[in-house]
């Protein structure tokens, strides 16, 4: 994992670049699953994701702005992390099945 340096005169914390990629990253992976869900409430867990994720609402603003309970938006938004959570992890472990089946090592720490 890279370090986290803290600049002391900017009072800031400074992560290698390597790092910005990565909410980018998950964020276009979570949209990519909430276009895939199959369950009833699937738009409405899109609209809520697109209005806390993508707009940078607060839960309650984007319950209020979708017609649905605050407790209704966090549920569906939990569900929707829930589900690209596990699809990041199947994700991984047949990338890792794959490098296995083909012969490749993978480079050491060491």
């Amino acid at each position: 994992m890279p370090k986290i340096t803290t600049n002391d005169n900017a009072r800031a914390t400074e992560r290698p670049s390597r790092d910005i990629g990565v909410p980018a990253f998950m964020s276009r992976m979570t949209c990519a699953c909430a276009e895939t869900l199959t369950r009833a409430n699937a738009p409405l867990a899109q609209a809520v994701f697109h209005h806390v994720e993508v707009l940078k609402q607060p839960p309650t603003d984007a319950a209020r702005a979708l017609g649905i309970e605050p407790g209704d938006a966090a549920y569906l938004l939990t569900g929707l992390r829930e589900d690209v959570a596990k699809d990041l992890v199947l994700l991984l472990d047949a990338k890792r099945q794959s490098e296995e089946t083909s012969g490749k090592k993978e480079i050491s720490d060491e």
